[in-house]
């Protein structure tokens, strides 16, 4: 029942194919939806400058979509800088492998709670590189492909990941 829950979520967070993306192009070619509420207006907007949208053509293949459409912004500069340490000290020490791997893991862990599965991916990669015995980590990188595969979804290819949505704050 678990795996079912984390399967759907996960699948209303990766996207839901063409009649989701026709109705955000549906949806977001106007440029402005005006309600008047109790002597108020109510301005709703679904596009951005001159026209142009957010939803992927329709004439893509779903897998061209670059990253989840629920991705949210997400600070990891922490995250980043304890991987570049992490990274540095590799060099040094072959020994530190486990705490690169970590560091990978942990920015990992945000990512898929930000719903950017894709960035998330390739440091499960890496991290599993680094340390292939991690159960929890296989198990995540495992789910992501999986519901992937459930969506009929193509995940990027190893080394083609995105990079991180970074939040602005």
């Amino acid at each position: 029942m678990k795996k079912v829950i984390i399967s759907l979520a996960a699948f209303a967070a990766i996207g839901c194919g063409s009649a989701a993306q026709q109705s955000n192009q549906a949806a977001n070619t106007n440029t402005a939806a005006i309600t008047k509420s109790n002597d108020s207006a109510i301005v709703s907007s679904h596009s951005n400058d001159a026209g142009k949208t957010n939803a992927m053509p329709l004439n893509k293949p779903a897998s061209a979509s670059t990253e989840s459409p629920m991705a949210r912004p997400v600070d990891v500069a922490e995250m980043t800088a304890s991987i570049e340490k992490a990274d540095t000290e590799y060099k040094k020490n072959p020994k530190a492998k486990e705490e690169l791997a970590k560091a990978y893991f942990v920015r990992a862990t945000a990512l898929t709670g930000a719903a950017q599965y894709r960035a998330a991916l390739g440091d499960y990669r890496k991290g599993l590189k680094l340390d292939p015995n991690d159960e929890a980590a296989r198990k995540m990188h495992d789910q992501i492909l999986s519901i992937f595969k459930q969506i009929g979804r193509e995940p990027p290819k190893e080394g083609e990941e995105p990079k991180p949505l970074e939040s602005k704050n």
